[in-house]
């Protein structure tokens, strides 16, 4: 009797564990959306299908979601947070964000769908733009390199107090895993020693320096 108690908790434990996952992941899908997912190209409706969360350590899900117009100001300022505390930490990146003078440039991000918000649960943890072809600050930084079918990574932010939980880390790992065989390329400034090595360890090969900028990319 005694074995069969013991039998009979443990397969209570092992379903309500069950319940807790299924639950935590379904929560996670449902602030995405589901299925599948357009990346939308500025010359052609190609169609890719995605999966639109993470799964993190500690049973943690964090969702991914096209950005919309009614988000902006929400990433507004979080991008503008993360810029400060850049700019209290003596590195001289997002300056001319901070400043605002980026303020158009990510609304039209947003509303082209070239934006993705990350949540947890219903709180914004981190963004992330991933562009088709490149933009003028593309050609200017990549020059004779620049790739025209690239994919090209800009504004990944997550709050300051989470840097260190391996949001950023997670959101790569999505790019690759619903990007597999593109180029994805990307800048930043040399200054930011951490976030060079972030790239580095994430297995980007360099392209150079231009105008204060390490230039990487990645086959994914």
């Amino acid at each position: 009797m005694e074995i069969l108690m013991i039998i009979f908790g443990t397969t209570i434990s092992f379903v309500i564990l069950f319940l807790v996952i299924r639950s935590a992941v379904t929560e996670g899908i449902n602030r995405s959306v589901l299925g599948k997912g357009l990346i939308q190209d500025n010359t052609a409706d190609t169609q890719k299908a995605q999966q639109h969360f993470s799964m993190m350590r500690g049973g943690r899900v964090i969702t991914y979601q096209k950005a919309t117009e009614a988000s902006y100001n929400e990433i507004l300022s979080l991008l503008k947070h993360c810029a400060g505390i850049l700019k209290s930490e003596g590195i001289p990146q997002w300056s001319y964000l901070l400043s605002g003078g980026e303020d158009a440039e990510i609304r039209k991000d947003i509303l082209a769908g070239n934006t993705y918000a990350v949540y947890e649960k219903d709180e914004l943890i981190g963004t992330f733009t991933l562009r088709r072809g490149p933009d003028s600050w593309d050609e200017h930084i990549w020059k004779e390199r620049i790739d025209q079918d690239g994919l090209y990574l800009h504004r990944l932010a997550v709050y300051p107090q989470i840097r260190k939980e391996g949001i950023g880390s997670a959101c790569l790992s999505w790019i690759e895993e619903n990007f597999e065989g593109e180029v994805l390329m990307l800048d930043c400034v040399e200054a930011n020693g951490e976030l060079n090595r972030f790239y580095q360890k994430r297995g980007f090969e360099s392209a150079g320096t231009f105008d204060g900028h390490n230039r990487y990319w990645k086959r994914l």
